[in-house]
């Protein structure tokens, strides 16, 4: 089993439980070393490599089955690449994978924070319309 470390839309459940089928344990938690930029024209972000003091917080999902992480390895898509990182929460550090932005990719990253407060307020629901074929 692998755990997940989630810092975009799927971090919100409304989102996660869309892709998976699996219901999963969750906990925050922060990764170091990386930065989370927007994607131009689009309501999700990216996953960087950031200067070592840099740190992201997201959702970590605990222990993801095969069939549920080849649905999220579809959902992201081929602009990302998933890789290990460590997790740190409240009381422990996992090895978790996290979706990267591919390096050639990196053109589609705005120099822009992406704020997962307004993305939960005002564009959840415009996103969850947008992408269709992950229903439980």
């Amino acid at each position: 089993m692998t755990h997940i470390f989630t810092y975009g839309s799927l971090m919100f459940e409304k989102v996660f439980n869309e892709v998976v089928h699996g219901d999963y344990q969750s906990c925050p938690g922060k990764v170091s070393g990386f930065v989370r930029r927007s994607i131009l024209h689009e309501h999700y972000p990216a996953m960087l490599p950031g200067p070592v003091n840099s740190t992201i917080e997201g959702v970590l999902y605990l222990d993801i089955d095969l069939e549920d992480l080849t649905r999220l390895d579809e959902f992201e898509g081929s602009i990302y690449d998933r890789r290990g990182v460590r997790v740190m929460t409240e009381n422990n550090i996992y090895a978790s994978d996290a979706y990267v932005l591919r390096e050639s990719y990196r053109n589609l990253a705005s120099d822009q924070d992406w704020d997962p407060q307004k993305f939960e307020e005002h564009t959840i629901d415009q996103f969850l319309g947008t992408y269709f074929g992950f229903d439980r």
